[in-house]
């Protein structure tokens, strides 16, 4: 997992069995596939239907339902989206590396999609309880710090090559991550893809043999290759997420790609799904049920704004800046490490972290794209809140818009986190964040004295 972590978020907790374009209306339809019995679809069927006939009897559950239709469930289908076109963009840097053919735009069209997936699955984080964390999907895509010396040997070793240039390489790579899980995921791609936060040149694709200190033994081809590798089984993981929250009632391809890959699904406790065998969208909004994930609205609220905004809040401001910060200060501990940087080879940590607080600002909202966005939805929990005359309604909001803006401004300061992790921009950040995950927890206690309705 993410190597150096104290995070409480993860409420629930389960195991991998290896420990491992827009969608048209045809592609959304729901399907009978290999991957449930018609008698299993027909359940999922039941369940949507009577789940969200369940939310939408109270203020609470509509809130619920908001939050699921228009955040969740649209940035899972938009991240599952663009892994794909991160894994085809892969597939054609490694086959044209190959073939000596390869050109700049074939690597900057890598980096784009990997951008553009990275910026979804950032927007994700607060909502990481569920399939994420049941299924270990977070640590499975997202570890760092790499690994280089891992790297080199898994390059260097003859199987692994074979593995990777084989029938299944995204199979092979799931079934043996063990071997050389610090750069699988994003962060692995990253390294391939980028160098000194630029997008890496062809020059240092075509040439024989990797520059990177430490790894000078390792052939650019296998890298391609290994990347090409690791961007399928990063789409698979992706699929399995949306599958996980939505069911079947996702794109056709998607569905049909896992039929194909079914070790992904098998690989879980749960055949992909809730521990009740129904999606965790549908687990969520059968609160007050015996299907339900929680007993009551106000406690599925509440881990909302606890298990979820607050969990990714929280490691934004203690460990994703915390540590390096504290170390470059000459105030870390034993438990902190000077190289516990996220993406420090795209030189996008700043990104990641404000992608992150915009999570946060969408699940609040109730709506994506809060980039531009500055009102509410109206089933939206900052709404219910100022509708329910929470007394910090202001506090929050203001909290959570300086956090971002703090974020904003180191990112256009043109100083890289990674190049001055000390900087006092840093610590400006760090108060900002822990200021909102202050006002998250203080949200989210009084929403759980409140009485459903």
């Amino acid at each position: 997992m993410k190597k150096v972590t104290k995070l409480a978020m993860f409420l629930l907790a389960g195991t991998l069995a290896t420990g491992f374009t827009s969608c048209s209306s045809d592609d959304d339809e729901v399907i009978n596939t290999t991957i449930l019995t018609p008698e299993q679809q027909a359940e999922l069927n039941k369940a949507a239907s009577e789940s969200s006939a369940n939310a939408n009897k109270t203020e609470m559950g509509k809130v619920v339902a908001n939050y699921l239709e228009a955040v969740v469930k649209p940035t899972y289908l938009d991240l599952a989206q663009k892994s794909d076109e991160l894994y085809k963009a892969c597939q054609n840097l490694y086959q044209k590396r190959k073939a000596g053919t390869l050109t700049q735009n074939d690597i900057d069209a890598a980096c784009e999609a990997f951008k553009g997936a990275r910026r979804d699955w950032e927007q994700s984080e607060s909502f990481l309880y569920g399939a994420a964390s049941d299924n270990e999907i977070d640590p499975h895509i997202d570890s760092w710090p790499l690994d280089h010396d891992q790297l080199t040997r898994a390059l260097n070793n003859a199987d692994v090559i074979a593995g990777i240039n084989g029938e299944n390489p995204a199979k092979y790579v799931y079934d043996n991550n063990g071997n050389f899980d610090s750069v699988l995921g994003f962060h692995g791609l990253e390294f391939v893809l980028f160098r000194n936060g630029k997008n890496r040149t062809v020059a240092d694709f075509n040439a024989e043999k990797e520059t990177e200190q430490g790894l000078t033994s390792v052939s650019t081809v296998n890298e391609a290759a290994f990347a090409a590798a690791v961007a399928g089984d990063l789409r698979n993981m992706t699929y399995l997420l949306e599958y996980g929250w939505l069911g079947t009632s996702i794109p056709t391809s998607h569905v049909n790609q896992l039929a194909d890959a079914m070790w992904v699904v098998n690989g879980t406790r749960h055949k992909g799904l809730s521990p009740k065998l129904i999606p965790y969208r549908d687990y969520s909004q059968f609160a007050t049920t015996e299907k339900g994930m929680f007993a009551s609205w106000h406690e599925t609220l509440n881990n909302i704004f606890i298990g979820g905004c607050s969990g990714i809040c929280e490691e934004v401001a203690e460990q994703k800046l915390g540590q390096a910060y504290r170390k470059a200060t000459g105030t870390g501990t034993a438990d902190d490490a000077a190289n516990y940087i996220e993406s420090p080879y795209s030189k996008r940590s700043f990104q990641d972290y404000q992608d992150n607080i915009y999570s946060i600002k969408n699940s609040l909202y109730g709506v994506r794209g809060t980039e531009n966005i500055s009102t509410p939805a109206q089933y939206s929990i900052m709404n219910f809140l100022k509708n329910n005359n929470y007394p910090n309604y202001n506090e929050l909001n203001t909290a959570l818009n300086e956090a971002i803006a703090a974020l904003e401004t180191a990112k256009k300061s043109g100083v890289a986190f990674i190049d001055n992790p000390g900087h006092a921009q840093v610590k400006t950040c760090i108060e900002k964040v822990t200021a909102l995950n202050e006002a998250l927890n203080a949200a989210g206690t009084w929403i759980n004295q409140q009485t459903d309705k």
